[in-house]
């Protein structure tokens, strides 16, 4: 969502947003342009919204923040629409909700599936599987107010409810509706962004039209200028490495199983934990890396009243370029929960190097939660996430290459190449171990893959792990790219701290990253999913990675255990 400027001062607006245009190479416009994550046709994108999945045509449909005209955030804001098969490739279809007016927004919000036409707006001619209704922020000068629409045409066009707005409380930053069904209560519930009172509002309605307040989520975790795009969604606890939806038998220190069943502050004991409830909020500008950040709370949610099990601020995602995080309504299965992000930020995301276009989203990930020791006391619930796209159908035809059980020494580099990788899209699984008695506290014990341009390769990547600290490290500030060496706000350097994987035979602690490079962007997801870190980086015009170069500064300190390099084709 866009925030309100109007109500920032000269300082606080220098450190949001670097809006200044750069001279551009010809043809940065489809260099640039990811090919496996969703990114407008033309113009402006910011937030996802609405994402749900159509059981009848088997079609996942996403809308988002759009502004046709140029490429930079305006008015009058709409929700572009696209559709994909598989979370990989997305097709256009247009615009699918404007406001009425010019000077106004159809601002972010989300969708339902309502199978059981609680809302009256369906007849039999609409399958219950494409019965969707909007709910979006309706944002005009000086007021927010929340809309309903309706589509009897599976979610392409939408009519107006007539009687909008359906909740009004004459406020002008009170935004982005996110809608669930909980089952228990059978009703509808929505989380609405009270943004600079640092309130979740949580409302219910039998009908997606009258809405009662129940109770508000307020001043939690990391509060920066205000809350955004929050959402309220039931998530599977699993056990680790375990793709069934097991339930996991959490026991923390203090001996008492956690379960869904939160009452009075207290919690049953002996029962396994199959779902938690958990809260998403984004929050902008003043994240702590600077800008937008998405964070989350794990708790229970009795239909009414979210309650976080723990106080901690917990982020969804450790890079820089990961903002309005909003799941789908309804899965293939029914227990997944996927979802997608903004790969952008707000400090600079209307001056990145693209022209015709700007921004794209994240590629979809799946959710659970996990144990997760983050130290060698403790044991936390931990939100995990690992993509979701078809890999199959990229790989055929495609090159790639392995290397294995590789000691490091600092005069001797491994050199890959990726053979005319001439995609700019590849993944990559890398798993290392490390000798920590080789090393003192002074030197700096790192290794380093320098993933490196075709055709100038003074322009890199530098990902690796330094010891010492213990942090898992990206610096995207080797280009030639104007924007990259002149905007202050696109931090070169940034870094997360990875507890070991496992421990291997011989003692050694192990670690492990698998990461998803797609022309500007790389995600990396480390030891299965606990940590992610979504980041753009921008090369000179067509200058795809085609090298990858591994080093270190200390001898015989690291092992690559297993790195494997496989070029995704489109």
């Amino acid at each position: 969502m866009k925030f309100s400027t109007a109500v920032l001062g000269l300082a606080a607006l220098s450190s949001i947003c670097s809006c200044q245009e750069y001279e551009l190479e010809d043809g940065t416009d489809h260099s640039n342009r990811p090919l496996i994550h969703l990114t407008p046709d033309k113009g402006w994108m910011n937030d996802p919204n609405g994402l749900w999945y159509d059981a009848k045509d088997e079609l996942w449909h996403a809308y988002y923040q759009y502004y046709p005209e140029v490429a930079h955030w305006g008015r009058p804001l709409a929700w572009g629409h696209s559709v994909s098969s598989d979370l990989t490739i997305w097709n256009d279809t247009g615009v699918a909700i404007r406001p009425h007016r010019n000077d106004s927004g159809a601002y972010s919000g989300s969708m339902v599936i309502d199978y059981n036409n609680t809302s009256g707006f369906f007849n039999g001619s609409v399958d219950p599987r494409q019965r969707v209704i909007a709910m979006w922020t309706f944002d005009s000068p000086g007021s927010e107010t929340q809309h309903i629409s309706y589509s009897v045409d599976g979610g392409y066009t939408f009519i107006d409810y007539e009687q909008n707005p359906v909740l009004d409380i004459n406020e002008s930053n009170f935004r982005d509706p996110k809608v669930t069904w909980h089952e228990e209560t059978s009703k509808w519930i929505v989380t609405i962004a009270h943004s600079q009172k640092f309130e979740i509002l949580i409302y219910s309605s039998p009908d997606m039209k009258d809405w009662t307040l129940e109770s508000s989520f307020s001043h939690s975790g990391f509060l920066a200028f205000q809350y955004e795009c929050p959402g309220l969604v039931k998530v599977p606890v699993v056990k680790a490495s375990n793709n069934d939806y097991v339930p996991a038998n959490l026991t923390y220190p203090n001996s008492t199983t956690y379960n869904s069943s939160y009452f009075n502050t207290t919690f049953s004991q002996g029962d396994e934990l199959e779902e938690a409830w958990v809260m998403f909020l984004s929050v902008n500008p003043g994240g702590p890396l600077g800008g937008s950040v998405n964070e989350y709370f794990i708790g229970d949610f009795n239909g009414t009243h979210f309650t976080p099990f723990t106080p901690q601020t917990r982020f969804v995602d450790f890079g820089k370029d990961f903002y309005a995080f909003q799941t789908f309504f309804n899965t293939p299965n029914g227990k997944d929960v996927i979802g997608l992000a903004w790969a952008s930020n707000w400090q600079y995301c209307e001056a990145v190097p693209t022209r015709s276009w700007r921004s794209s989203m994240s590629i979809a990930r799946n959710f659970t939660i996990q144990e997760y020791a983050p130290n060698p006391e403790s044991v936390e619930l931990n939100l995990n996430s690992m993509p979701v796209y078809d890999r199959e159908s990229l790989i055929a035809n495609q090159s790639r290459i392995t290397t294995h059980n590789r000691t490091l020494e600092k005069n001797s580099a491994i050199h890959l190449n990726l053979s005319n990788n001439g995609t700019g899209v590849f993944d990559f699984n890398l798993t290392w171990s490390l000798n920590s008695s080789v090393y003192t506290n002074s030197d700096v014990a790192e290794f380093s893959l320098y993933l490196i341009g075709s055709d100038n390769s003074e322009e890199y990547l530098r990902i690796g792990y330094e010891g010492n600290s213990g942090a898992f490290f990206l610096d995207r500030g080797h280009s030639d790219v104007d924007f990259v060496s002149r905007n202050p706000f696109f931090t070169d350097k940034l870094s997360t701290y990875l507890e070991p994987y496992e421990t291997l035979e011989n003692g050694l602690n192990s670690y492990k990253v698998y990461g998803i490079v797609d022309r500007n962007l790389i995600e990396l997801f480390f030891n299965d999913g606990s940590e992610a870190m979504t980041n753009l980086f921008f090369f000179s015009d067509g200058n795809y990675i085609n090298e990858v170069d591994i080093r270190t500064s200390i001898d015989h300190c690291y092992n690559i255990e297993e790195l494997s390099i496989q070029q995704l084709g489109i």
